[in-house]
This record gives C-alpha cells, structure tokens and sequence, in this order.
C-alpha cells in the first residue's frame, strides 16, 4: 500500500437553505430497483441483490427488485428481512427496451400502492451520449440501449429520487433531461467502479421513514475513499436538486450570452476531465464556464449551483488514469469541434437549449475544421471493466 502517493479530496457539503428537506412526504412508500443486468454485468447485480437482502429491515417500506440477468427468465422479487418472494415471472424481455420499462415499473406500481416512489436505475451507463455507435445511454440488453429523453418519456411518474447505479449519470444534461421525473438524483459523474453501490450500507437508509438522501451518497462515496488499493479509492457523487434546474439552466444562459468561442482552438483537455475515454466526452460543468469565460461575473451561476447541487465528494483520480482536482457535482459536454454526430443530437436535449449550450459553436467555423479533422469512434465501456483493476 502506497497510502502517501493520493492526497484524498473530500468536497462534502454545500450550502443549502435550512428549510430544504431530503425527505418523502407520505408514510407508506416504496422502493424500486430496475436491475437491466442482461449483460456483462449480470454476476455484480446478484452481489448487489444478496447484499439488499442482508441489509433490509422491516420499516413500513416496500424494496421491490425487477431483476433481468444473463440466460435467465426475468423475475421479480420483494426484499424481505433476510430473504426475498418472489412475486412474479416473466418471459424473456428486453430491459433496455423503453416501452417495457415503462410497462414493468406501471405494473409494479400498481401492485404496491404508495404515497411516494423511488427507483433504482441499475446498469450499464454513458451520461447524455446516444444510443448507437457502440456506446450506452442507460441500460444494456444485447444491441438495445436507452436514451436518456426516451428515458424520461419511460418513467410512469414522479419519483421522490431516482438513484443511477450506473457510469456517468450525473451529468447536468442527464439532470435536466430527469427534471420533471424525480426530486432529487443521486448519481456519479464519473465512471462506477463495477461493484456499484454498496447496497448493505444504502438500503439502510432509503428505507428510513425520512431518508437522509446525502447520507445515502457519503455511504457510497467513504465505502470507496476508504479502501486499501488505490485504483479502488475512486469515486464520484452528488445529490441533485432538481426543482433548481430550470434557475441554473437561465444563469447559464446568462453567463455565456455574448460570448464568442472558437471551439476549434480552446483547450478541451484544460478542463477537468471525469471519463476514462480517449476522446472525452464528460467534464466539469463549473471549471468549463471558468476556462471558457474567465473574465464573467459567475455569483449567480455559484450561488444558484450550490442550491442545486445538495451534496458533492470525489477521490484524488480515478483508477490511476485521471486526477480530480476541482469538482463542482455536475458534468458536462462540451461541444466537440469535429463530433458532428454527437453534437447534432446534443441539439435536441433540453439542457442544450435552455441553456444555450450549443450557442458555443456560433463563432466556429465546424464545417471547414471537419475538412480537415478525423473523426474518431468511441469506446465500448462505461462502467468500469474488471480487468482494469487488481484482483
């Protein structure tokens, strides 16, 4: 153990009005967990689900596992104090298929009558980025894959919190693109080591009568800054509030009104980075506006991000590929002078247009760069592959 080589960072609480709660407000609730593990992922979800089955108590709250492995029939279980029933079987299904999802998490709600929801996204995950072109929106089961807006158009109602237990949700566009769909999103910004979440010290928690929701994301974020390897000290969280969003989105576009970039000579790779991929694709919402607009007044972007953002931590790096030296609890994109794939989808989100974004591109001349510029593919993986790590 090299415990002198990373200094830890911790970047824990941030300001928050006294009269902001992170509770439900009903007495019976329940707990979903959308388990998409019809993937290379499949043996991890059964880790996660015996450690649910170990930590859950009876409280008065239902936890409800839509469980989707590899070669197996899906199957649907409700965690009981130290064991689960099943309720249901099903015949083989897609779980990254939007409509079924939206047909399941109906069917589950309707089974388990609540006055509050929440869900557990569990799978593979690439924040914003499309379907397609080898990568992963939300979910894996064999070439289907969910985009975020099709995503949000799946989910039934509104969720008192969605978790992701997946690699970079925590994007401000994934956020946005959620923001009439849950209360609060707890999710990483950057990739998730592939043991995910530690469940045996969550479900605790999210099955408390009035969950502490940052109390959730400091049990991720310590299980993980507290291990012995250093490559396995790698983490990202926050706790997002999305009744806020629409503020931020008008701050933003606010703070880079005016401004004339050429996205083909500023310095993507000065910005903090929170992806392992070549060619990157997610960075650090606040130090981009720095790098980007230096010379703008930026209280009323920080003030109104710390309304948004309930709860923030980070290791030193990541896996020993990249250092975090500033984090702020949101990714972002910023436009690629030579991805006209990605950016022309970027387009369409709503983040994109509510925060003027794609206004960046206003004094880059992308045609004539293309011309001269390759394109290059993306990679395959999101959440963090086994082999990148010590046994």
């Amino acid at each position: 153990m090299r415990k002198d080589v990373l200094i830890i960072i911790i970047l824990l609480f941030v300001s928050c009005s006294k009269d902001e709660t992170l509770e439900f407000s009903g007495v019976e609730r329940t707990v979903i967990v959308y388990m998409a593990a019809d993937n290379d992922l499949s043996g991890d979800a059964l880790v996660d689900l015996e450690e649910m089955k170990r930590s859950y108590k009876e409280t008065g709250v239902n936890l409800i596992v839509l469980m989707d492995e590899a070669n197996e029939e899906p199957y649907l279980l409700r965690i009981t104090e130290g064991g689960s029933e099943t309720v249901k079987a099903y015949p083989e299904f897609d779980s990254a298929d939007p409509a079924n999802m939206n047909s399941l998490l109906s069917e589950i709600i309707e089974m388990y009558p609540s006055d509050d929801y929440g869900l557990i996204l569990w799978s593979h995950g690439t924040s914003w980025l499309p379907a397609g072109m080898q990568l992963k929106s939300f979910a894996r089961d064999g070439n289907r894959q969910i985009d975020i807006p099709e995503l949000a158009e799946a989910l039934p109602l509104r969720f008192g919190f969605i978790l992701f237990d997946a690699c970079l949700m925590g994007s401000i566009e994934v956020a946005y693109e959620l923001k009439d769909k849950a209360d609060y999103i707890i999710a990483s910004s950057g990739e998730t080591i592939y043991e995910g979440f530690p469940y045996d010290l969550i479900i605790p928690e999210l099955i408390k009568q009035q969950p502490d929701f940052r109390k959730v994301a400091e049990n991720y974020f310590m299980y993980y800054n507290e291990q012995e390897n250093e490559l396995y000290r790698s983490a990202t969280i926050s706790v997002v509030n999305t009744r806020e969003l629409e503020a931020l989105a008008a701050v933003t576009a606010q703070a880079i009104a005016g401004q004339a970039f050429d996205m083909t000579t500023f310095d993507r790779r000065s910005v903090q980075r929170l992806d392992v991929y070549a060619e990157q694709y997610t960075f650090d919402f606040m130090d981009f506006i720095n790098k980007a607009s230096p010379e703008t007044d930026k209280t009323a972007l920080t003030e109104q991000l710390n309304k948004v953002v309930l709860y923030k931590a980070h290791t030193a790096g990541f896996i020993g590929m990249y250092d975090i030296d500033t984090f702020c609890g949101l990714s972002c994109y910023i436009p690629h002078p030579f991805r006209d794939d990605l950016n022309s989808y970027y387009l369409h989100l709503n983040w994109s247009k509510a925060s003027g974004f794609m206004n960046l591109f206003d004094n880059t001349d992308v045609e004539s760069f293309n011309k001269t510029q390759p394109g290059q593919d993306c990679l395959s993986e999101s959440r963090t592959p086994k082999d990148l790590l010590p046994p």
